[in-house]
């Protein structure tokens, strides 16, 4: 991994980006907040540089209609969903997502398909040919852009060069002030609300819902997964305030039933309007039929003329790294990127039902986390922890979390090195026992990574080239 200053020179001196790995180090030589913690969020989030970027280039996000995706759990499966099924109509359907779990590439695919290197270097080398020209004294911001605007700006760009009908933006952290915020979507959609980035996005549920109720615009319709009631009042009012019609997913429904085995999930769906939906997914996980059901929600009422049928053929096309990831072998690895007590919660529930042997735990997460809560949730339910290193991405602390790990599973222990970590869990589990990833994207990256190495499984992602 190339260092700051490494990154630095490579924007300093990069006359013309000629390939990926150098656009990619281009980007990531601006400010990269995913790398940083702890910082105010109006000093370092804000739009104005985002706005202004837009307008250069055209404002981009407006040749296409878009759907906006916030939450704390979730929100990647149900973007992959809706995107999927909008290709499967016919539809050129962006999608642009994060984190990426192996490679940038997989944050910004069109019709389940990755860039096209020439047009992607020719976006990034225009964007980087106008910020070489910027005078910063004389902008009305004192900072450059950083990593994630001009990502999006890449994508925002990316999509309208590649005419699409449809993009779907994940919001990369929070939403009132997420750069993905720009665009005016067709439909805001809010998945699970959880206790996370408290450092940035507030300490409580309702501080948090306020952040994330940010993409809410006015008269444009919101649907939200089912939510804690102090969540609710929030959206509620925010939605009122915007005159924009709400649809809570549990008020919409009258029953979701789901069986998930170590192929996906088949779940069956009946509204209270009395329509049925049957999907069957590759994504493995019992809360997949909640996802679904979200974002066939959404679709139906936002997208005329679309069938269950294609629907569902495109929901089942849809597999993601490190989302419920089996990796099939001796010994079985499912890799999670579960980060929030929620989403560590439900994941743990499907293994559970997936396997009936407790299994090994392997666990990173990054600092900021909410590591106790996390490990009193995992820490009984495994013969054995194993602490380790999520990546130098972004800050830690694995021995803290080692030590609360012990208050629950006092046998855990502590290997920071991933290979090696991944090789004891190998020779404890006898090639029998299952193991469990789960703490971080970064630490289920890391982990595919040496799995990958081993050659079991392939070197692309879920997008075709």
């Amino acid at each position: 991994m190339l260092s700051g200053i490494d990154l630095y020179i490579i924007r300093l001196t990069l006359k013309t980006i000629e390939n990926f790995e150098q656009s990619f180090s281009y980007l990531e030589s601006f400010t990269n907040l995913e790398k940083k913690s702890g910082l105010f969020m109006e000093e370092n989030y804000r739009l104005d540089r985002m706005v202004y970027l837009l307008e250069h280039f055209h404002n981009p996000q407006t040749a296409y209609r878009t759907i906006h995706v916030a939450g704390s759990k979730g929100k990647g499966s149900v973007c992959h969903l809706m995107a999927s099924a909008l290709t499967e109509h016919g539809y050129k359907t962006g999608l642009y997502t994060s984190p990426h779990v192996m490679s940038y590439l997989e944050r910004i695919t069109v019709d389940r398909c990755y860039v096209d290197e020439k047009l992607f270097l020719d976006i990034v080398n225009r964007v980087k040919g106008y910020i070489d020209t910027w005078d910063q004294e004389s902008l009305p911001f004192s900072a450059l852009p950083t990593t994630f605007e001009l990502l999006t700006l890449a994508a925002f760009l990316y999509f309208k060069e590649a005419g699409c009908d449809y993009a779907v933006l994940e919001t990369g952290l929070g939403g009132r002030l997420d750069a993905t915020n720009c665009a005016l979507p067709v439909a805001s959609v809010i998945t699970p609300i959880d206790l996370e980035h408290q450092d940035v996005l507030g300490n409580t549920l309702e501080e948090i819902a306020g952040e994330k109720a940010g993409i809410i615009k006015p008269n444009v319709p919101v649907f939200s997964a089912p939510q804690k009631e102090e969540v609710k009042r929030v959206l509620t009012g925010r939605a009122g305030q915007s005159q924009s019609k709400l649809f809570i997913l549990d008020s919409e429904i009258q029953s979701i039933k789901t069986k998930t085995s170590l192929k996906g999930t088949r779940c069956r769906i009946l509204f209270t309007d009395g329509d049925t939906a049957d999907f069957k997914l590759a994504l493995i996980g019992r809360f997949q039929g909640e996802n679904a059901a979200l974002a066939w929600l959404v679709l139906k009422n936002t997208v005329p003329g679309l069938t269950l049928k294609k629907t569902g053929i495109g929901f089942k096309k849809v597999r993601i790294p490190a989302r419920m990831e089996l990796i099939d072998g001796s010994p079985p690895f499912m890799l999670d990127g579960g980060h929030t007590p929620l989403a560590v919660t439900r994941a743990l529930e499907s293994y559970k039902s997936l396997f009936k042997k407790k299994g090994i735990l392997i666990f990173g997460c990054i600092k900021g986390k909410k590591a106790d809560v996390m490990a009193s949730i995992l820490g009984p339910e495994f013969d054995t922890v194993i602490i380790s290193q999520p990546s130098a991405f972004k800050e830690s602390n694995p021995e803290e979390v080692w030590e609360i790990f012990k208050s629950y599973n006092p046998g855990a222990v502590f290997i920071p090195d991933v290979e090696k970590a991944c090789t004891y869990a190998i020779d404890l589990s006898r090639k029998i026992l299952p193991v469990f990833v789960t703490g971080s994207f970064y630490m289920a990256s890391e982990v595919r990574k040496v799995i990958l190495a081993s050659g079991r499984i392939p070197a692309d992602a879920a997008p075709r080239t």
